[in-house]
């Protein structure tokens, strides 16, 4: 569901029976023509997500049970891991046929998405510990034969530090934190400005934007392997991302308390 249905479909949610003129005017703060609200409201209402009655000349929409049932708020820090780590190396390897395509790249999808980088091409590590789950996979797909665990500390030469960004792909991680920095941050200074020059904000504005700013900071959470300090830069831009989208939300739930 693209922004503005899921921006509809939660305002309708918290303020129960909106008149259309209401959501265009909080989602243009966002942004969105009429035009598109209108052919918004218009799918999602032909979908049965919405349903509308006319007063006083205007239509005033409200959710459906199913409408109800298609929301769904992001809370980032669900998708928050422990940092803690003994020092010890999580390691699988794996030697699947070509005939078993489909098994090889569900595994590997889902170790990525438990964090575990590629070592080599069928050698995948992890600083912690998610064998339990992997071996669910490996068990639903019938490919125990072909995957094997161990746990290893590494003895090389090297400073392990300048191993991980050839495992871990930090640098494309590094440009999304630092895109959401110079979004949010900025967005927040110029809305405590706001506020300080005593400017009303509309509760329903903070509330659809805080829901905007988990979703937006939920995606990069998502695919962060988040590695332990000790392997990661001193400054590592991650820490700040998390400390401006942590302010910021503070800020919009405050707002949101406001009459």
């Amino acid at each position: 569901m693209v922004l503005v249905e899921k921006a509809i479909l939660s305002l309708l949610l918290r303020e129960g029976t909106v008149p259309v003129e209401r959501l265009i005017k909080i989602l243009r703060s966002f942004k969105e023509s009429e035009a598109s609200v209108r052919t918004s409201l218009s799918r999602l209402k032909k979908e049965g997500f919405l349903e509308s009655r006319k007063s006083n000349k205007s239509a005033l929409y409200s959710l459906t049970d199913l409408g109800k049932d298609a929301i769904i708020f992001k809370n980032y820090k669900l998708l928050m891991r422990e940092r803690n780590w003994d020092g010890q190396w999580h390691i699988v390897t794996f030697d699947i046929p070509e005939k078993l395509r489909y098994s090889r790249d569900a595994l590997r999808k889902k170790l990525l998405s438990l964090g575990y980088g590629t070592l080599h091409s069928s050698v995948m590590i992890s600083p912690y510990d998610k064998g339990a789950e992997i071996k669910e996979t490996v068990k639903e797909y019938g490919i125990e034969d072909y995957v094997e665990f161990f746990f290893a500390k590494y003895e090389g030469h090297k400073n392990i530090k300048d191993l991980v960004p050839k495992i871990w792909d930090l640098r494309w991680l590094e440009r999304e934190y630092k895109k959401f920095i110079a979004i949010y941050e900025h967005e927040l200074e110029e809305l405590k400005m706001s506020v300080e020059k005593g400017d009303r904000i509309d509760p329903s504005y903070a509330f659809l934007k805080r829901i905007e700013l988990n979703d937006s900071f939920s995606r990069i959470i998502s695919v962060d392997p988040h590695l332990p300090r000790e392997l990661l830069p001193e400054d590592w831009i991650g820490f700040k991302a998390e400390r401006v989208c942590d302010e910021y939300l503070r800020f919009l739930e405050d707002l949101e308390k406001e009459k």
